[in-house]
Formats: structure tokens, C-alpha cells, sequence
């Protein structure tokens, strides 16, 4: 059963317009604090979006994108902007996620895998509750003014990913490499 739930899932880039219910984000929450994480540091923490934020948020990402494809004062810039707002604004549900900083770079790298970990267990438990997830690292979070939105010191927490949560428009297809490409048996 659960090879076969890992063997669905997939990364949903497109969501119908169906909010997530609040005891289905939170089951998911509940499936991503019980991911293994080296000395129990428990290092991540989630921002889940309201509207409000999610308005601020829009026109970080928007900028973000429109200055990576075009020159500012440009129709071009405008025209990529106004798509960057549609298409976040598009995500039924957004979750900021955050790692705790610390100064041990070792402890950083376990840190980072735990969180993904968590990442992991929330895709999971969301698709079984045939709910579509996107884990995306984009520029967005490297913005300041996405730490200023969220009220978080960049020092304190760096940011790592943001979930793009709904029920899915459409379900891609996947394959994967054959583990004899994958996998060596060492004696």
C-alpha cells in the first residue's frame, strides 16, 4: 500500500479553484512533525498562508519572476507580472516552510534533510487524501521582504521551500530510472 501511494504521487502545477479543507492541511501537518530528524531537533516550522499574506506574497513572486524574464517598465514586465499574480494567486493553499539556523554545519546538513523529510511526509499524506502538492525553492524565498511579510528574522530561520497545495486539475504521468541503474550491491 505504501509503495503504491509513493509510486502516485506526483507534483501538481495546476489546481481547480476547491480550497483545502482545514482538518485535511492539518492531518498533513501532523504527517510532516513525525519525520526523522537527527537528535530530535525538530528543526522546521510551517507558515500556513491566509489571504492577506498571500496578497503581500503575490507581488513578491510576480516581481521576482517578471525581473528574471524582462526589463522593468516594460510591456513585456507587465505582461509576465500580471501572469505571475494569476498564477499565485491560482494555489488554493499556500505553506511557507522554515528550517531553524544553526551555527554546526553538520547539524545544518542533517537539519535540511529532516525537513525534506517532512516535506516528504506531507506529500504523501496529502495525496492520499487526493490532494495535489508542488514543493517549489524558487526565488520567493530568498526575498527579504518575504521574511518581512512572514514577520521572521532571516537569522533565526532560513527559509526552504514554499507548498503550493490543491486538488489537482490534471495528474501528470512519471516514470523512474529501473533500480538495476540505481542500486548496487556491494559485498
Amino acid at each position: 500500500m505504501f509503495l503504491t501511494l509513493a509510486q502516485q504521487r506526483r507534483t501538481i502545477y495546476q489546481f481547480t479553484s476547491q480550497p483545502v479543507e482545514a482538518e485535511k492541511l492539518t492531518y498533513c501537518l501532523q504527517a510532516a512533525i513525525w519525520a526523522p530528524n537527527h537528535g530530535l531537533t525538530q528543526p522546521w516550522h510551517f507558515y500556513v498562508v491566509g489571504d492577506k499574506t498571500k496578497q503581500k506574497l503575490t507581488e513578491v513572486y510576480a516581481t521576482t519572476r517578471a525581473a528574471k524574464r524582462a526589463k522593468e517598465n516594460t510591456t513585456e514586465y507587465d505582461d509576465i507580472y500580471a501572469k505571475a499574480c494569476d498564477r499565485f494567486l491560482a494555489n488554493p493553499q499556500v505553506v511557507v516552510v522554515g528550517q531553524q539556523r544553526c551555527n554546526d554545519p553538520i547539524q545544518t546538513k542533517e537539519d535540511y534533510a529532516a525537513c525534506a523529510c517532512a516535506i516528504q511526509n506531507f506529500q504523501l499524506a496529502a495525496w492520499e487524501q487526493g490532494i495535489g502538492v508542488q514543493w517549489s525553492s524558487g526565488p520567493i524565498i530568498n526575498e527579504q521582504q518575504t521574511y518581512q511579510i512572514l514577520g521572521l528574522d532571516s537569522q533565526q530561520i532560513e527559509l526552504i521551500g514554499i507548498l503550493y497545495i490543491g486538488y489537482a486539475e490534471c495528474v501528470p504521468d512519471s516514470t523512474r530510472k529501473p533500480l538495476s541503474e540505481v542500486v548496487s550491491y556491494i559485498d
